[in-house]
């Protein structure tokens, strides 16, 4: 604990003069200056002297001469979760080597799932409910509660592939009843699925084998006095917004009925909730209706907490980003072509219409849809339900006038994909820390995904015992 404590103050120290970047919302780039403002001075001169496209040039080359922006990027990679003790993080392979040592052998289970899912939700599914099954036996649960559930690809597959009873709780009445149908869907592939996977062993269930098209499951069910083979059985859902006075436990008991039992093991894939401990008045209606119980997302840990560290609304949304997959792909148009659009609208709703209360109004995904700012322009104002009579010549030039700001942006875009990946690690870690100060010492973070395929791909994996 005193080793990650240790790291997370470094963190700290370093992320600090940088949470301007992190802080800010790219909308308001050129209306608050924000290259003269807060972009650093190295970085800024260094822009200016050589120019965007010689910097640029550089930064995706294989054989980089070090400058200020790829120092920048590479100064990051030393407080991202990569730089974190080996005993708090570590990879998938790690983690089951944890298991090993733990005394307990993996399951070897190999399942073939594309015929139902994105590669995406493939990969994430497959990959997590073998850990959840595996981690599940080691610990003797044999309940399962996803919370956060949503369509229930998760929970139906630990239900119909790991035998395990699995509870999914939604805020979302319309999610329940999605993850519900999606399963009946799920279960008429199920056959498919056992006799393309290898050593795969014998299950229980009997899925329902669909042979004529109805115009629901649930007919097909009714007709031939059928059930689902795990549908209120082994698989539940409920529809409740979890928060720190549910008690989860006895909802388990409750829908499974074992009144004695204590222990269960609880999950969450890209389980939403709050992030919220800030000072920003940008999103201050947001923030009293939020934090009105107190009750916050970051920090947890009694250490961030007396230090009194914060981190703005924009801060935490910069962590969500995925900054593997803009490295990778080295595509800063397709990235930066919808923010300098949005940022430029700001300029010419503030500056040029006087606009000045536009700022919490959301024009959506419209830059990819429109082949010129001018497009974008009418597009933004109809959907803002703005009554203004648009000059497109005034517009073309505008556009021009301010086509520098762009080369800028993308150097501020930059700066603030390198900070997205300490922010989410510093936020984890608060997390995992918080765990450690309980009591609860078997507590890791672990890499699960391909961030390429799914850029949320860490998991806190804890257990609690008695």
């Amino acid at each position: 604990m005193e080793q990650l404590r240790s790291k997370l103050e470094e963190v700290i120290i370093y992320l600090k003069p940088y949470l301007p970047i992190a802080n800010s919302h790219v909308v308001n780039f050129i209306t608050h200056n924000f290259w003269e403002t807060i972009i650093p001075s190295d970085i800024r001169e260094e822009i200016d002297l050589k120019g965007t496209e010689f910097v640029f040039s550089n930064f995706w080359s294989e054989n980089q001469i070090p400058d200020s922006l790829t120092h920048f990027v590479d100064s990051t990679k030393k407080t991202n979760l990569n730089s974190y003790p080996s005993s708090c993080y570590m990879k998938l392979d790690d983690a089951y080597n944890v298991l090993k040592s733990w005394g307990y052998k993996p399951m070897n289970k190999s399942l073939n799932l594309k015929e139902f899912m994105g590669a995406k939700k493939m990969h994430e599914v497959e990959v997590m409910a073998k850990l959840v099954a595996d981690f599940s036996k080691y610990a003797g649960t044999d309940v399962i509660v996803d919370i956060g559930g949503g369509k229930g690809y998760l929970s139906s597959l630990l239900a119909l592939a790991y035998n395990f009873n699995v509870l999914g709780i939604d805020s979302q009445s319309i999610n329940s009843e999605g993850a519900r149908n999606r399963t009946i869907k799920f279960e008429k592939y199920w056959q498919s699925i056992k006799k393309k996977s290898n050593n795969f062993p014998e299950e229980k269930l009997t899925p329902p084998i669909i042979k004529e098209k109805l115009d629901t499951y649930e007919e097909y069910y009714e007709k031939y006095s059928r059930k689902s083979a795990v549908l209120g059985s082994t698989y539940k859902q409920i529809t409740e917004y979890v928060t720190e006075n549910t008690n989860i436990a006895h909802l388990a008991q409750t829908e499974f009925e074992v009144n004695n039992k204590e222990e269960f093991t609880l999950i969450g894939l890209h389980t939403c909730g709050s992030l919220e401990f800030t000072n920003d008045p940008f999103w201050d209606d947001i923030e009293n209706e939020l934090n009105k119980n107190e009750s916050y997302g970051f920090p947890v840990s009694n250490c961030l907490r007396e230090k009194k560290f914060q981190l703005g609304r924009d801060a935490r949304m910069c962590a969500s980003q995925s900054p593997d997959k803009f490295f990778n792909s080295k595509d800063i148009i397709n990235s930066t072509k919808p923010l300098f659009y949005r940022a430029l609208l700001q300029v010419y709703l503030v500056q040029e219409l006087g606009y000045e209360n536009i700022s919490r109004h959301h024009v959506g995904r419209l830059a990819h849809k429109c082949s010129t700012f001018n497009e974008y322009v009418h597009k933004a104002v109809k959907r803002l339900q703005l009554n203004i009579e648009i000059d497109n010549g005034k517009i073309n030039a505008f556009y021009d006038k301010y086509l520098i700001e762009y080369e800028r942006l993308k150097v501020f875009f930059i700066l603030k994909q390198a900070l997205a990946q300490v922010i989410e690690g510093l936020i984890i870690m608060d997390r995992l820390l918080y765990l450690h100060e309980q009591g609860i010492n078997e507590a890791f973070v672990a890499k699960l995904f391909d961030p390429l395929l799914s850029p949320r791909n860490h998991a806190i994996i804890a257990l609690k015992k008695n």
